[in-house]
């Protein structure tokens, strides 16, 4: 029987490593924060980051790192709040 292992990714904010399913996976395009369509680059989020986003708990420095992941400045915590209240 062979043994399968579970993919572990990594979160952009606070780099912990956690399996693939259980994070949010997003892409910056044309400097719009979007869940990832299946094209380009993406990067991962994890759970505990994306309840700092919905209580605005340290949101300073997941938006420094959405500014240096998406090489951007917009409104990246309003576009990723907004994903978050649609996907739950």
């Amino acid at each position: 029987m062979p043994n399968l292992k579970k993919t572990v990714r990594m979160c952009i904010v606070c780099r912990s490593k956690e399996e693939q399913n259980s994070m949010l996976r997003l892409q910056c395009k044309n400097t719009k924060l979007l869940k990832f369509d299946g094209f380009g680059r993406s990067f991962y989020m994890c759970r505990t980051c994306q309840d700092k986003v919905l209580g605005d708990i340290e949101t300073k420095r997941i938006e420094k790192t959405l500014f240096r992941e998406c090489k951007n400045k917009d409104e990246y915590i309003v576009q990723l709040k907004e994903i978050l209240t649609h996907g739950r």
